[in-house]
């Protein structure tokens, strides 16, 4: 690892806020340029689809990322100077939680981790979702599985991964969503990511209160926020 990124790595701690943001700079593929004053850099994957800007913003940075991904990501203290700089993107707030240490029981559907064929022969999922858990799975990242019957109906991933937590990523088919799937598959990874001593991290956008009241259900607790930067659907 160059110095550079290790010095990026060396400012920010190992905490829930910054999960997915040292993620991205500990992947060996991620482009990453700081400031000349080394107070900010910005940090992007495109093979991941997104970025972070951290500290005090640099134009030109800020420009090249948001010209390679679809999402960036932004803090408390630098969100109004990137969204000045960058005014075509939209901003949407997000909660970041932080696991609880006790889980609670899991709801009683059989759940495992599942390979990349037998992702790719669910033929009852949507190509986009068979396309992100593929995508996901391609890169040894585990999947777990919800089942009804033979049928795995949700999922759970690890989405961003640092040396002491990890990211939630969960997708439900529309038809078996609000049954405890999403729940089952989640505790279940989370108990097996545990045997790693890794701790999960879980973000809601404010437009996706499902999702925060599923984290608040099982136990996870608000600890900081977040904005996701996208280009606007128009």
């Amino acid at each position: 690892m160059n110095e550079v990124r290790q010095r990026c790595l060396s400012r920010l701690p190992d905490l829930p806020l910054w999960v997915e943001t040292r993620d991205l700079l500990l992947r060996k593929g991620s482009k990453l340029l700081e400031n000349p004053t080394r107070n900010g850099f910005v940090v992007w994957s495109a093979e991941r689809g997104s970025g972070s800007v951290v500290g005090e913003p640099e134009p030109h940075a800020l420009a090249l990322a948001a010209g390679d991904v679809p999402e960036l990501l932004a803090f408390t203290d630098n969100i109004e100077r990137v969204r000045s700089f960058l005014p075509e993107l939209e901003a949407e707030p997000a909660t970041v939680f932080s696991a609880p240490e006790q889980l609670p029981p899991a709801p009683p559907r059989p759940c495992r981790e599942i390979s990349l064929s037998e992702i790719a022969a669910q033929a009852h999922l949507p190509d986009a979702l068979v396309a992100e858990l593929s995508g996901a799975a391609e890169h040894g990242v585990p999947v777990v599985a919800a089942f009804d019957g033979v049928l795995p109906v949700a999922f759970a991933y690890v989405a961003s991964e640092t040396e002491s937590l990890w990211d939630v990523s969960i997708d439900t088919i529309q038809s078996h969503r609000r049954q405890g799937y999403a729940a089952a598959a989640v505790l279940h990874l989370m108990r097996s990511m545990r045997e790693k001593g890794k701790s999960a991290v879980w973000g809601a956008l404010e437009s996706n209160p499902a999702s925060a009241n599923l984290a608040r259900r099982l136990g996870f607790v608000e600890n900081d926020r977040l904005w996701v930067l996208t280009r606007s659907a128009t």
